[in-house]
């Protein structure tokens, strides 16, 4: 018998949509082949064309959730899903919980610049969330081998890495898997011209950078618009091209975004060689990446680039782009072992600026990336990916350290702290607004 699970997108599902929402449309393409698929999004409005899917899609109706939870083999969640639809909680039916971006160690980061008081406060929060999670789940999902052992310690640290579940499966697959962001199966097709010889003051023999995805305040991109301060007093031809600048589906601090703004406009580049877009559709991403010659992602090599996972960097493996990252993460150390491109040391725009008007003046050096990206690119298709997921959803289980009542060293004791601080948050941003 076809088993069915429950998927519960974290964020909005549309045209217009972030790495989550990109994540949890892919979990119910791949799954929908071989289970019976139900997607909730939390929007009850989608420009999104699901037509020809093989899965139910839930729009924001909490009462078809709350029936399509209690008649599932398997529920698979992310982030604050529990806090959101706490009746989750007392379902018996096993969980799979999404980790695949530890978010405490992104909003140490994010948040760095507020108030301390309000910092410790919002951490506390954060870590009850991510110890709650780890306390209910049955299966946990993450996006590297590197994660893993981080989320292997927080486990062990409750008890989660117990007696019971080492005797289950003595290297814990049982219990957790890396499931990483994705690609597309497909070969990306270009449908349009968008950027060369269609953008203003982007010439069609110009060569574009591209930096996919939204500029966050924990992404350094300052030092990349200091990079090309340094490029365009070398090449005019070289384009800077930013594909999204804020969120597609919620307002978001954009500090950072509009310090890259002001920074352009000082040297006199706005507009002329570096350009900031709103955001692209998901369905027309390939175009601008087809059309770019580089991709590139600069941030701080911090604690949080080291567990981090870099989503938008598929596509550029997706389109057989060369990169330019960051040393310090798994992407970075990917790009270097395998040669997919270049990294350079944070904050050096002059190492930054050397590499990228190297890497497009040697025409021989680019396409041999491109072959090795080539190679690389197949092991991060969807279908693949989605493996140990699939196997868990094919044959779902409480986790037996569940089933024995093994004590967990947690307790909620922030769920007060946690909504209050929220308020808080809405209504500060509401005054601001």
């Amino acid at each position: 018998m076809v088993k069915k699970v429950l998927l519960i997108s974290p964020d909005t599902i549309a045209k217009k949509m972030t790495g989550p929402a990109i994540r949890y449309y892919n979990f119910a393409k791949e799954l929908s082949k071989t289970l019976e698929v139900v997607l909730f999004i939390p929007n009850k409005n989608t420009d999104f064309d699901f037509n020809g899917e093989k899965f139910k899609v839930i729009k924001g109706n909490r009462n078809e959730l709350i029936e399509s939870s209690e008649t599932v083999d398997s529920i698979v969640l992310q982030g604050i899903a529990f806090r959101l639809y706490p009746f989750l909680k007392k379902i018996k039916t096993p969980k799979v919980v999404d980790i695949y971006d530890p978010i405490t160690l992104e909003n140490l980061e994010l948040r760095k610049f507020i108030d301390f008081k309000d910092r410790l406060t919002y951490h506390e929060t954060d870590l009850d969330l991510i110890l709650e999670q780890l306390s209910l789940g049955d299966y946990f999902i993450c996006s590297s081998e590197k994660q893993k052992d981080y989320w292997l310690g927080m486990l062990s640290a409750i008890n989660r890495v117990n007696p019971v579940t080492y005797s289950d499966n003595i290297n814990m697959e049982k219990l957790i898997g890396v499931v990483p962001f994705g690609l597309n199966n497909e070969e990306p097709v270009k449908t349009k011209q968008v950027l060369k010889g269609v953008w203003p003051n982007i010439g069609e023999s110009d060569k574009v950078i591209i930096w996919g995805g939204g500029i966050w305040n924990w992404f350094d991109p300052l030092t990349l618009i200091e990079a090309m301060n340094i490029i365009c007093k070398k090449r005019k031809d070289i384009k800077l091209f930013f594909m999204g600048i804020g969120h597609p589906s919620m307002n978001c601090d954009t500090t950072v975004a509009e310090e890259c703004v002001e920074r352009s406009k000082t040297y006199d580049l706005y507009d002329k060689n570096i350009f900031f877009n709103d955001w692209v559709e998901y369905s027309q991403r390939q175009n601008y990446l087809m059309e770019s010659d580089l991709g590139v992602s600069t941030y701080f090599n911090n604690l949080e680039t080291r567990f981090s996972f870099r989503t938008r960097i598929l596509d550029y493996l997706w389109c057989e782009l060369p990169m330019v990252l960051t040393k310090g993460d798994y992407m970075s150390e990917l790009v270097e072992d395998k040669k997919l491109g270049v990294c350079h040391d944070e904050k050096n725009y002059n190492q930054l600026a050397d590499m990228i008007l190297d890497l497009l003046g040697d025409e021989d050096g680019y396409r041999e990336l491109q072959q090795n990206i080539n190679a690389v690119k197949q092991q991060f298709k969807w279908e693949i990916v989605v493996k140990p997921l699939e196997k868990f959803c094919s044959n779902p289980y409480v986790s037996k350290d569940k089933i024995e009542k093994v004590k967990i060293f947690y307790r909620p004791n922030g769920l007060i702290k946690y909504y209050l601080i929220r308020i808080k948050s809405k209504i500060k941003r509401i005054l601001k607004i």
